[in-house]
């Protein structure tokens, strides 16, 4: 009995009986997943809790900034089924977070109702979409369909993606955001796709988590040196990109007054945390967003006098400037501290839970495909992991990283992995037939 692929490809039985196994597993876990999600929804707090709020501002008043309530009681009337006929007052505009995840609420909250079972659905569905992709992916690389199938399942179960699924956080929005932009980028590279497409997918990909802000040029900059892209193509691609991406800041120039450029004000903080001189002894990568940011406001002599959004990160950017200016022989161990912590696979303070200790063990194969590909010849995933790799070292540099900020870059690196995988199978093969 056969099947016929969906690529043409001729599938036997023993493969239909594996797809079919991952298929009932991947929906089971999937399924509990939700469940567990679903309980959860209303028990929102801290980041979660802030975008729910920038999301029901936004699809209420059209402003991106918060309502006159406290998130607590936006929760509340979330659970009582009152947001959707409940009338709020604008309190303030904010552009402390990225404004995609919170435009996409807005948007769902706008066509589907202010229900939060309804967003969990969609974001669930999103992940499917990001599946699909990610199957597309694996089949323009040539790989053959069972390892499309096991790809897919993998990236269906990831342990980051269930770990943040579960609250309405951005890192599962910027992880199927990354999968869109491999799917663009290979495009581009195969040349069967539109440029544009892959440029307006890392804009967005940049006004979703500035983590990812080097992302896109890193990898355009390591696809010219290994001639995949033309130099006019690098060039349009990062002019383009920097063009759309300062649309954001413009806006936010004209709403809060100011002449800063500014894509969020907690890139202040955020700098802070990753310079100031606990750093060596403290930061870890599942802690060091916990950092006191205000550490380096104690040796900076100008007192803060304007409390604004904007006078407060550039008053924490001056500071760090003035950190680093005087603080010289802290500077190299700063930055081997975070990027020790940035490349390190392992928890460096305990996090228990069998998905932690299933994305441990990602994040060590992920490196060790890293290390391969590094000997590697030239080719897209090379190039792809090259750039990942650059564009870490640059954010980890001016602010500093983390697990839970790395958790969307999970495509890149089960790409890695798998690539990686499958060219050690089909050596150690071609040897046993020798």
């Amino acid at each position: 009995m056969f099947l016929q692929g969906r690529f043409g490809g001729m599938l036997d039985k023993k493969q239909h009986l594996l797809f079919g196994f991952l298929i009932i597993l991947g929906l089971s876990i999937l399924g509990y997943n939700y469940y567990v999600a679903h309980q959860q929804r209303f028990n929102s707090y801290g980041d979660a809790s802030d975008y729910l709020m920038l999301g029901t501002t936004l699809a209420k008043t059209g402003k991106y900034g918060h309502l006159d309530t406290s998130t607590n009681n936006l929760i509340a009337d979330f659970k009582a089924n009152v947001v959707g006929s409940n009338t709020y007052e604008f309190k303030n505009q904010t552009t402390w977070r990225a404004p995609v995840w919170p435009t996409f609420i807005a948007l769902v909250f706008t066509l589907l109702g202010y229900s939060l079972t309804t967003l969990l659905i969609i974001k669930f569905l999103l992940h499917g979409f990001g599946i699909y992709l990610f199957y597309i992916i694996l089949k323009r690389l040539s790989f053959h369909e069972s390892i499309c199938a096991i790809g897919c399942f993998l990236y269906a179960v990831a342990p980051v993606w269930q770990l943040y699924s579960r609250v309405f956080l951005s890192e599962p929005f910027t992880l199927f955001l990354i999968t869109l932009f491999i799917y663009t980028a290979i495009n581009v590279y195969c040349r069967k796709g539109r440029w544009f497409w892959h440029i307006i997918v890392s804009t967005i990909l940049i006004l979703s988590h500035p983590y990812y802000v080097f992302l896109p040029f890193s990898l355009w900059l390591i696809l010219w040196f290994s001639k995949f892209l033309h130099l006019k193509k690098f060039l349009l691609f990062t002019i383009c990109t920097l063009g759309l991406v300062s649309l954001w800041p413009l806006r936010n120039a004209i709403v809060l007054n100011t002449n800063s450029y500014v894509i969020t004000t907690s890139s202040g903080a955020v700098m802070a945390k990753g310079w100031n001189k606990d750093v060596v002894e403290k930061h870890t990568n599942t802690q060091g967003d916990l950092a006191n940011e205000s550490l380096v406001l104690q040796e900076y002599p100008e007192q803060l006098a304007n409390q604004g959004e904007v006078a407060k990160s550039k008053h924490y950017s001056a500071a760090v400037v003035y950190f680093i200016q005087n603080n010289p022989s802290k500077i190299l161990p700063i930055i081997f501290t975070k990027l020790r912590s940035a490349f390190n696979p392992f928890r460096e303070s305990s996090k228990p839970g069998i998905l932690q200790d299933g994305r441990v063990l990602f994040h060590v194969l992920s490196l060790i495909a890293l290390i391969v590909l590094l000997f590697q010849q030239k080719s897209f995933v090379r190039s792809l992991a090259l750039g990942l790799c650059l564009a870490t070292i640059g954010i980890t540099i001016i602010t500093y990283s983390g697990f839970r900020f790395r958790s969307p870059q999970f495509p890149i690196e089960l790409l890695m992995i798998i690539f990686v995988s499958v060219q050690l199978w089909q050596n150690f093969s071609a040897r046993r037939e020798l």
